[in-house]
């Protein structure tokens, strides 16, 4: 395990995907610690047997919640939005099988492990692996899912509107946290990059802040409305610590002081959520702004990608499909319209003749 972690580090794989790979492999382990299952004897009917556990077997992250915490898989009434369910989801368990394929292919490359890979891999109709030598002349092909891979639900968005925006700004209790809010509102930022922001990456003269974009690990200068710029003064005035290239956002209670982390940051939302009854995510406030973007006329699509930094425009296309909540207001300004009129001939001319040039019935 601590090989392969080398490989996808000298790979250069951020942290956060070595966390997520480690965690992946210490739920196999204990998986088969448990079913007296040596992992360099694993077969392809333990894995699925694996699978069949995670579809059955409840999340522990889920079971943190409090009773008074929603049902499981039901919606929340004021934003719409599912609540997460007991289980783990069809995405985790594929990311458990890529994982889980990425780790046996390199042991059995170095002939510590079973002599066959026992994790199905996706494959082409062929048999060979998908996108292995594909022509880019050629259109993708959507190819069979793998034995054991998930059916996944189509990816959606959902923006916060305009009032629960005000409403859920209003439940802010600190100059910092209304600077963060309206950072990721205006700037589209991800929860991440924003947080990550030291003392120098702000420019208030050309009104952008310059972040590290999650996957090229680029340096980047976003723009970001006035407003926050606003706040972010009112919070640095706060006295905040402050050094040259130093975190920007701190925690607020407590002797010690200590940098802003992400679940700080989310723990900042769930508290607005409960005193609102919602369940808005750190990641729906990137979704606003480019909603936002898109529903602006003087934002061309290729704009909106470049402030959200999306490698393919095809994913900024993803913010074209109409929100629910605007569809139904819509469907009920249709429904509202008056019914039209039956048309009915001018006077001018001659009914008879008309229907009898026409062929119709008098």
């Amino acid at each position: 395990m601590s090989s392969y972690l080398r490989e996808l580090a000298a790979s250069d794989c951020s942290s956060a995907t070595l966390r997520s790979y480690a965690y992946a492999l210490l739920r196999w382990f204990r998986f088969c610690h448990d079913r007296l299952i040596s992992w360099d004897r694993a077969e392809r009917i333990d894995v699925r047997e694996f699978v069949e556990h995670l579809r059955e077997t409840p999340n522990p992250q889920r079971l943190r919640r409090r009773l008074a915490a929603p049902a499981p898989g039901s919606l929340n009434p004021r934003t719409g939005k599912p609540v997460l369910g007991r289980n783990y989801t069809s995405r985790t368990i594929n990311h458990q099988l890529s994982v889980l394929f990425g780790f046996y292919d390199h042991v059995c490359s170095l002939g510590v492990g079973p002599l066959v890979n026992p994790v199905p891999a996706q494959r082409g109709r062929n048999g060979e692996r998908v996108f292995a030598h594909h022509n880019p002349m050629e259109d993708f092909v959507l190819h069979r899912r793998a034995t054991y891979r998930q059916k996944a639900p189509k990816p959606n968005w959902r923006a916060i509107p305009d009032d629960a925006a005000d409403r859920l700004f209003g439940a802010l209790t600190c100059n910092r946290d209304r600077a963060l809010v309206s950072f990721w509102l205006s700037s589209g930022a991800r929860a991440s990059e924003l947080i990550g922001l030291r003392h120098g990456d702000v420019d208030v003269g050309a009104h952008t802040i310059t972040v590290v974009s999650k996957g090229s690990r680029a340096r980047e200068s976003i723009p970001a409305s006035v407003d926050s710029f606003v706040w972010l003064a009112l919070y640095l005035a706060e006295g905040t610590p402050a050094s040259e290239g130093g975190p920007l956002w701190w925690t607020r209670q407590g002797q010690s002081r200590r940098p802003l982390t992400y679940h700080a940051a989310r723990a900042m939302l769930q508290r607005a959520n409960k005193a609102l009854d919602t369940n808005w995510t750190l990641h729906d406030f990137r979704h606003t702004a480019a909603q936002r973007f898109i529903a602006d006329p003087t934002f061309t699509l290729v704009d909106v990608q470049t402030i959200l930094r999306h490698a393919s425009v095809t994913t900024t296309q993803v913010y074209l499909q109409p929100r629910l909540e605007d569809i139904v207001g819509k469907v009920l300004e249709h429904y509202a319209k008056p019914a039209r009129p039956p048309a009915v001939l001018d006077p001018i001319y001659d009914s008879a003749a008309v229907h009898e040039l026409l062929g119709l019935q008098p």
